[in-house]
């Protein structure tokens, strides 16, 4: 990157500077480490980026997009302002959504976005009533179990001008049909229709939660970004999410090759369903931690945008830029907030916010101080706002693309990211893939041995966290907890026994459910089929959640698997 000339400069005053260092401590070793891991030192130099290619680098907005998918990111369009929520009753829920809106909450120039959280009982594929739910309802996720509850929560909006995230996750395609539906009986066709689906069918690789086995779950993933690549263009199909990675106890080094990996294995199915890269890659995003290792994750996101971009062009041949941009949502660590001293909380998700701005994300979730305690209160969601808010306003941050381009530390710690990334992405493939290594628990022992290493750090004391094992105050400033209304799980009970016994339809569910049911066996048999259209119509015909669900499981398998 430097001329002879220049260089010959720099060793002459490196020179010097290793003089002072030594005067000044000597032999002292500086055991330096970023929070993932990767040995670091206590300066950077001209030195250290001699040897980089400047088109890996490249200018905001050119391959492999380093820098940015975009010339220019903030001065031309804020980030997505993307707070997920959801509790309780569709009631409970709209309420939060109206209050976010009068925060300010932003989206797609005129567009709202939300980003809705289901209940477990939903992702799960469960009614209100079913006796396995326990005391879950209505926790952690809002309970949206008939074309009733969505009508409950959406009555008003202008769907032309709402994006929603469906964040139901192993069972979003059924989230989708529903709001097809409800779109439909609003007068807005399915073309019309902005959001995203998560589509997070690979989840059981680093939890204990059912769901379904590996080679359905990508024959169902695959299946549902087809037909929606083809029928409803507008909408985001699938979400890449590494953010659970990282959460789980992975470092940012694996929670990048985790993330290519699913992405290659997703892709590749995709590709086997008989669609083409540039028909399906532009509508995937992702979902992106932002740890407390400002530089580090800085660093670990312009590493991802150049791995995507390479992988799509260099392996799978992608030739529209749009399928080589990595379309970024991120998330603030929730991982590093602390039940104890929850104030503090405040500052580190407004650190966890400059790391998002410094990186140029496209969207983001800012966590709550009281999210290690329970669901944010109102408060503590108006100041996650308004950390969004003085980021962008206030900070200066936003006025420069990609302002940390440049620096030797993170050019080369970009640099380092990737190499070890690719590396580890690379033992992935050797072992199989992502699918196999679901299959065979390697991709969660990973986790659960860097998980570990992190824990024993804090233990020991080698990685400080304030108000756990260092600065810790006796002196307790109560902390206001939501509480979600007690009344949630008999009302959802009570009507869903209504909507069974109102909604009429008999003959026409019967019909849906059957032709569902053999339209996933066609899926099975040879991929030809298309499921999504029969779940519309099981949707119209004023099925429950559960009434397909069960169908689906009973064809594609339900269990754990790691």
């Amino acid at each position: 990157m430097f001329d002879k000339k220049t260089m010959e400069q720099v060793e002459e005053l490196k020179r010097g500077f290793d003089a002072q260092m030594k005067k000044r401590y000597g032999d002292k070793p500086f055991d330096l480490k970023t929070d993932g891991g990767l040995p670091i030192k206590p300066v950077y130099g001209p030195e250290d980026v001699q040897d980089l290619d400047f088109k890996n680098i490249a200018y905001p907005g050119q391959y492999p997009f380093t820098r940015g998918i975009y010339p220019t990111m903030y001065q031309a369009q804020p980030w997505v302002m993307q707070q997920i929520h959801g509790h309780g009753t569709p009631e409970h829920c709209r309420e939060r959504m109206d209050y976010l809106a009068q925060l300010g909450l932003t989206g797609y120039g005129e567009m709202r976005s939300y980003n809705l959280v289901f209940d477990q009982v939903c992702k799960f594929g469960y009614d209100p009533d079913n006796p396995e739910n326990g005391d879950m309802v209505g926790l952690v996720g809002v309970n949206m179990s008939t074309l009733d509850d969505y009508d409950r929560l959406l009555n008003g909006l202008d769907l032309t001008k709402t994006s929603v995230v469906l964040n139901q996750g192993i069972h979003s395609m059924i989230a989708l049909a529903f709001y097809i539906v409800y779109g439909e009986e609003q007068g807005v066709p399915k073309e019309k229709l902005r959001g995203n689906t998560m589509n997070w069918l690979f989840k059981g690789w680093m939890s204990d939660l059912e769901m379904y086995p590996p080679d359905s779950a990508f024959m169902i993933m695959s299946n549902f970004i087809r037909w929606c690549s083809r029928n409803i263009p507008k909408w985001n199909t699938t979400n890449i999410v590494s953010y659970f990675a990282e959460e789980a106890g992975g470092t940012p080094v694996q929670e990048a090759a985790m993330a290519m990996a699913i992405s290659i294995e997703l892709t590749k199915a995709c590709i086997a369903a008989g669609l083409e890269p540039d028909e399906f890659l532009p509508r995937f995003g992702f979902q992106i931690a932002l740890g407390m290792d400002i530089f580090e994750h800085v660093s670990k996101i312009r590493a991802m945008r150049r791995m995507w971009a390479t992988i799509n062009k260099e392996r799978f041949g992608a030739k529209d830029k749009h399928s080589m941009q990595i379309r970024c949502h991120s998330q603030t660590s929730a991982v590093s907030l602390t039940a104890q001293q929850p104030y503090v909380n405040i500052i580190r998700s407004a650190y966890g916010a400059l790391v998002g701005v410094l990186s140029g994300v496209n969207g983001m979730t800012i966590n709550a101080y009281d999210e290690a305690l329970g669901i944010p209160t109102d408060e503590s969601l108006m100041l996650a706002i308004r950390t969004h808010q003085v980021a962008l306003y206030e900070t200066g941050v936003p006025n420069v693309t990609d302002p940390l381009a440049g620096s030797y530390y993170v050019e080369s710690l970009t640099e380092k990211i990737c190499q070890e990334a690719e590396k580890y992405l690379d033992k992935i493939e050797k072992l199989g893939g992502f699918k196999k290594c679901w299959e065979t628990g390697w991709l969660r022992e990973e986790l659960a041995n860097s998980s570990y290493e992190w824990r024993r750090r804090i233990d020991r004391g080698e990685k400080v966290v304030v108000g756990l094992n260092k600065h810790r105050s006796e002196v307790h400033r109560k902390t206001q907890i939501y509480k979600v209304d007690p009344e949630v799980k008999e009302t959802c009970i009570q009507r869903i026994k209504e909507y069974r016994a109102t909604r009429g339809k008999e003959k026409e569910r019967e019909q849906a459910l059957a032709a569902l049911k053999v339209a996933c066996q066609g899926v099975l048999d040879n991929h030809k089929a298309d499921f999504m259209p029969a779940l519309i119509d099981c949707a119209r015909a004023r099925s429950t959640v559960q009434e397909m669900c069960d169908v689906l499981k009973s064809i594609f398998g339900w269990g754990t698997v790691y």
